[in-house]
């Protein structure tokens, strides 16, 4: 059963990896998304060590919401999943990027120049796939039944240090971050309601 599970975590991100960087090739017309209010959110560039707990996060998350709550696991899975379509097809309608303050030298700072390297372009900035998953990890934290009250604190804190992080590193914008909300709330019904239909199916495939 481990073995389907951390296969299944690895299809997703696979997944997620070749649609957000492959719809980039295809991107030409790019929208500046800066505006005003976002030169007063200071660049930390610091925070990039919570901006990077994203990766570990959704890699191991959904493996102990599976073990307290196989149902909330399955309406995170398909969440996630039309989380990802919807912001690839937002990112090919209407590509967007905005230019990046350059990093100050030292420790952080050669951190922040890797993490800007590995956007590839620095496209597909809204709606913001790190926010929109990070909200539905605060989300199932908190309806996921069962789970131990200090997992719940620790997920829903780094989530929400992820989030801000986004700004302060400057990777995203505040419109990145509230064009992620709606995202977050049409992908969570659909997921629920695909989690209801297909959910015996998947504890059957799953072996539980």
């Amino acid at each position: 059963m481990f073995k389907k599970l951390v296969l299944v975590q690895a299809i997703l991100l696979f997944f997620q990896i070749l649609l957000y960087f492959g719809c980039e090739l295809f991107q030409r017309r790019i929208h500046d998304v800066k505006r005003p209010v976002d030169a007063k959110i200071p660049f930390l560039p610091w925070t990039v060590l919570p901006y990077c707990f994203w990766f570990p996060l959704i890699a191991v998350y959904p493996l102990v919401v599976f073990q307290t709550d196989s149902y909330s696991y399955c309406s995170y899975l398909m969440t996630m999943v039309i989380e990802i379509v919807f912001s690839v097809a937002c990112y090919l309608i209407y590509p967007t990027s905005f230019q990046r303050p350059v990093p100050p030298d030292g420790f952080w700072g050669d951190f922040m120049k890797l993490i800007y390297h590995g956007s590839y372009r620095g496209l597909n900035c809204a709606p913001s796939l790190h926010c929109s998953s990070c909200f539905l990890i605060i989300c199932t934290s908190f309806i996921c039944v069962g789970m131990n009250p200090w997992i719940r604190i620790v997920t829903v804190s780094i989530a929400v240090m992820i989030v801000l992080s986004t700004l302060t590193t400057k990777q995203h914008t505040l419109i990145d971050v509230l064009t992620a909300v709606p995202l977050f709330l049409i992908s969570r019904i659909l997921g629920i309601m695909l989690a209801d239909q297909y959910y015996v199916q998947f504890l059957t495939f799953i072996g539980k």
